[in-house]
């Protein structure tokens, strides 16, 4: 029953709303009609793109299939302005991939205040290099109606300026017009389910994109579901199991499942293990199948011991797991260390207190350790708790 509500569906919203068939082909077709019909405008797009822009051709050619210029007099003015503002080229051809209509853009009306606005807010050059290349939409939202309230709401989460840049420079989704349409309905969603303020914010710090990625409808149905998992809204892990179901598809969620069925656990160890640790449900279907099949195959250790300590899946094979099991093997042959050693405290560990504790310490006894941790020989590092 449980898993049955984590199953419960997400529904998309169609790109193109609530449009009939045949308003659908209108809409496709017309957009199409017009790429057709310009096709000199096309081509001077593509050619503006690739010579003044640095571009890559197939980079063009693709961009120019949703943006065309008409005449290039603004379109300098833009690129004149940012270079003036030291942004380089390599930048700003990153920039109009991702929203080539800063070219339509008044310099003067448009870029200059919103640009003015970040920097006496506090950004710095690196900042701001960052969010042009890689949020470049936010420069085409109103600086009055979206971008400076969204700061002031930000502020009034997060507590201050310097928190809002740091939210910012991870991720300008806060600023976009989801600011209004999704990051206020369904912060309102986690307070109404008892969520603190204090976990909010925490939330949005560490992971700005997830209370913008889902519509209120969305959001609200996973917080009701880890609501009804058990988890208590006043503890960080519940903002964390929100995020990770909001953050996967139904049929993505469904495949982890099976991974982990097929791999010994049951449906209650699954819910289980995803409200210890629901990053769990993030990792992809290879990390997860390699993780479990290493700790059961390898190690011998049993699916219910895994899913009771899931966070041994985010943990690196090659880096981490197999050169301390490979560690420890060496030291339960030579009866350094005790069979009932909790293995899983070994690999919780920092780097610098694993190798205190399980290699300097014995390199009297074992001087090939370091060789051994440092993936030297071919050791697999097999053992049992």
């Amino acid at each position: 029953m449980m898993l049955r509500l984590l199953y419960k569906k997400f529904f998309p919203v169609s790109p193109f709303g609530d449009f009939p068939s045949s308003s659908r082909f209108f809409h496709e077709n017309a957009s199409l009609k017009s790429i057709t019909h310009s096709s000199e405008s096309s081509s001077l797009t593509v050619s503006y793109l690739t010579s003044s822009c640095g571009l890559s051709p197939k980079a063009a050619l693709r961009t120019s299939k949703w943006f065309t210029l008409k005449t290039t007099k603004n379109a300098d003015l833009v690129l004149d302005f940012l270079r003036n503002q030291g942004f380089e080229q390599t930048l700003i051809a990153k920039a109009l991939t991702v929203q080539p209509g800063l070219l339509e853009l008044h310099p003067e009306r448009n870029l200059r205040p919103k640009m003015d606005f970040l920097i006496k807010y506090g950004f710095s050059d690196s900042q701001l290099s960052r969010i042009l290349s890689r949020d470049p939409s936010i420069f085409t939202c109103s600086l009055d109606k979206t971008i400076a309230p969204a700061f002031e709401f930000l502020k009034g989460l997060v507590g201050t300026r310097e928190n809002v840049i740091s939210v910012i420079d991870h991720s300008a989704h806060p600023l976009r017009q989801c600011y209004k349409k999704r990051l206020m309905p369904n912060i309102s969603i986690l307070r109404e389910h008892g969520v603190p303020v204090s976990r909010v914010s925490r939330l949005i710090i560490k992971y700005p994109r997830s209370l913008c990625m889902a519509s209120p409808t969305r959001f609200r149905e996973a917080v009701v579901a880890v609501h009804g998992m058990g988890i208590r809204p006043c503890l960080t892990i519940f903002v964390e199991a929100v995020r990770a179901m909001v953050s996967i598809s139904k049929s993505i969620w469904d495949g982890k499942v099976e991974v982990y069925k097929s791999l010994g656990w049951s449906e209650d160890e699954i819910v289980s293990a995803f409200s210890r640790f629901p990053m769990c449900m993030m990792y992809s279907e290879k990390k997860i199948r390699s993780g479990m099949e290493y700790y059961i195959k390898v190690l011998g250790w049993d699916p219910s011991y895994v899913s009771s300590h899931p966070v041994l899946l985010c943990y690196s094979l090659e880096k981490r797991v197999i050169p301390r099991c490979s560690v420890l093997q060496v030291l339960l042959a030579k009866d350094l260390i005790k069979e009932d050693l909790k293995w899983t405290t070994a690999l919780y560990i920092n780097e610098e207190q694993f190798l205190e504790r399980f290699v300097t310490k014995y390199m009297e006894e074992a001087p090939e350790l370091m060789r051994v941790y440092h993936g030297m020989t071919g050791s697999k590092g097999i053992a049992a708790i």
